[in-house]
């Protein structure tokens, strides 16, 4: 009974294996598992910290096809950021990659693969980090000290380089301290060449260009330039005298002026003073709060108009006017008494 019963356990575990393995044979499965490879990185190679790095792998299986193969990428125990999706296929030669950047807590990537039955397979690198550094910037235009007109539209050009990233994966803009971000349609080419153009507001600006690598270290560097009002002419107003004074011949008379200019300082531009009866009274030097002035005792008995006019440094000018009456006797003999024919 027990042989019997032994035999026909056999004969049932025979057949059962013999279904199972007809089966197989017509679905083609041989039960393999599938294979996976990091081709790069390799490992113990040198990456720097935070560095967009580019990882290679390559997948296959003896029983599917490798496009229907599913893949992951880890770095340490964790699935890469969603820049490198997870679940994807390999292409028709087995080729997968993904967009990391390692870290000194996470020095580890891992590929897995999972076949059509759910077998998988997993390869894994472990890699050196090395302290990543951060971008370098330069301005080249406009250089520090240079001045402009508020309707000026100004070039910015600089240069951006990386030790980790190619410089059109740096994010790069450019900024005032008076005006703050500056929409300058700024591009960057493979060279790290930075070019924009745009106006900027009156006032003495420090204009920053930053750069900011992929794994977020940020440098700047900076240039000043003043930027004034449209080009105007000088603005000046007689203080003293009122216009129709009237002084004796010889009395010392103080005449002040008021000046300034949209640009330049009131000790730069060119002040004179004329009498329309005397002719030019003297250039004067303004103070730095813009007054201009002049004293004289030698103007002549008459009706003057005393004019000052200022002219800047682009050329522009602007004047003004009193009237101003000297009285007394005239000199025996001063007087025109004519010609008789």
């Amino acid at each position: 009974m027990t042989c019997r019963m032994v035999g026909a356990c056999l004969a049932l575990t025979i057949g059962c294996s013999g279904k199972d393995a007809a089966e197989s044979a017509d679905s083609g499965s041989t039960g393999a598992e599938p294979t996976a490879k990091i081709t790069s990185p390799t490992a113990g190679e040198q990456i720097r910290d935070g560095a967009l790095y580019v990882a290679r792998g390559l997948v296959s299986d003896d029983d599917d096809e490798v496009t229907s193969l599913i893949v992951h990428w880890f770095l340490g125990n964790e699935e890469t950021p969603r820049e490198c999706p997870q679940g994807v296929h390999p292409d028709g030669e087995g080729l997968t990659q993904c967009d990391v950047s390692f870290s000194f807590d996470k020095p580890m990537i891992r590929l897995r693969v999972q076949d059509n039955d759910g077998h998988e397979y997993e390869d894994a690198v472990v890699i050196e980090l090395v302290e990543a550094s951060a971008p370098t910037v330069s301005i080249s235009e406009p250089v520090s000290g240079t001045e402009f007109r508020e309707t000026d539209l100004i070039t910015f050009a600089g240069s951006v380089t990386d030790g980790e990233d190619r410089p059109e994966a740096m994010s790069i803009w450019w900024d005032s301290t008076i005006d703050g971000l500056l929409e300058l349609g700024s591009t960057v080419d493979a060279d790290g060449n930075v070019q924009g153009a745009g106006s900027l507001s009156v006032g003495t600006h420090t204009i920053r260009l930053w750069a900011q690598d992929t794994s977020g270290r940020e440098t700047n560097a900076e240039t000043v330039v003043r930027v004034f009002p449209p080009q105007a002419a000088p603005v000046v107003g007689i203080t003293e005298p009122e216009s129709g004074t009237t002084i004796e011949a010889g009395d010392l008379l103080l005449f002040v002026a008021s000046i300034s200019d949209e640009r330049d300082t009131p000790d730069v531009m060119t002040v004179s003073w004329s009498s329309s009866l005397d002719g030019p009274l003297g250039d004067v030097t303004a103070t730095s709060d813009g007054r201009a002035q002049l004293a004289t005792s030698t103007l002549a008995i008459g009706d003057h108009a005393i004019t000052v006019t200022v002219t800047d440094t682009d050329g522009l000018n602007a004047s003004d006017t009193v009237l101003v009456e000297v009285t007394g006797e005239t000199t025996p003999g001063s007087e025109d008494t004519g010609s008789e024919d």
